[in-house]
């Protein structure tokens, strides 16, 4: 089953076809031919079934160009990553693509393993970016017993090496309420002493230091 998602916006209608059939080998492609028939459709994408989907779009189309559809995107907040083609396109054209996002810039005319292989790179860098955020999840819910953002708060400071008083002071709080937030954080954590608290501390510093920023 294909659980990828290539959308071709492109006015020539021989490239479009070739490379839609090219794709389709391995991807789940969905084809344009002009940046507004592409905005006509998008209420018939189910945006939600969290399937990776990149957009391979002409730079320059009658009508509305790439940009301007790489900007109208934005502005309804369907933001794919876009991989742009084009064989004339200004310098200043260029840099304004990548200004708003773009990943790829490919020049025509092209052979199709070369849009083949900027998709693959593509995929495996949001594949790689969503382990990094599941891990990171996973990282989150391994603190055990949550701590509240005070107690983070706490955590991280004594983590740093800050003795009590100075975290009292830190953070305006008095030393017996700190000794209360400390006594707080080895029930729940289960740590007994300052260097269990310490080697706590450098394992998870980053998801303490998420919880500790809550607003």
């Amino acid at each position: 089953m294909k659980n990828t998602r290539v959308i071709i916006v492109d006015d020539d209608s021989d490239l479009r076809e070739s490379l839609s059939a090219w794709l389709s080998q391995d991807y789940l492609v969905e084809a344009f031919d002009s940046a507004e028939s592409f905005l006509l459709a998008i209420n018939d994408f189910n945006f939600e079934d969290q399937i990776p989907t990149c957009i391979v779009l002409d730079f320059k189309m009658p009508g509305m160009n790439g940009v301007e559809l790489q900007k109208t995107l934005k502005e309804i907040n369907v933001q794919f990553p876009i991989i742009f083609m084009s064989g004339n396109a200004l310098q200043a054209d260029v840099i304004d693509a990548w200004q708003e996002g773009a990943v790829n810039f490919i020049l025509k005319p092209f052979a199709a393993s070369k849009i083949s292989d900027a998709i693959q790179r593509l995929f495996a860098r949001v594949n790689q970016l969503q382990k990094d955020h599941k891990d990171a999840q996973n990282e989150v819910s391994s603190i055990g017993p949550p701590i509240n953002q005070r107690e983070a708060q706490v955590l991280l400071l004594l983590g740093k090496g800050c003795q009590q008083n100075e975290v009292a002071d830190i953070l305006g709080l008095s030393l017996r309420t700190v000794k209360m937030y400390r006594a707080s954080i080895k029930e729940k954590l289960k740590l007994n002493t300052l260097m269990e608290l310490g080697r706590y501390y450098d394992k998870y510093r980053l998801s303490i230091e998420k919880i500790a920023m809550l607003k």
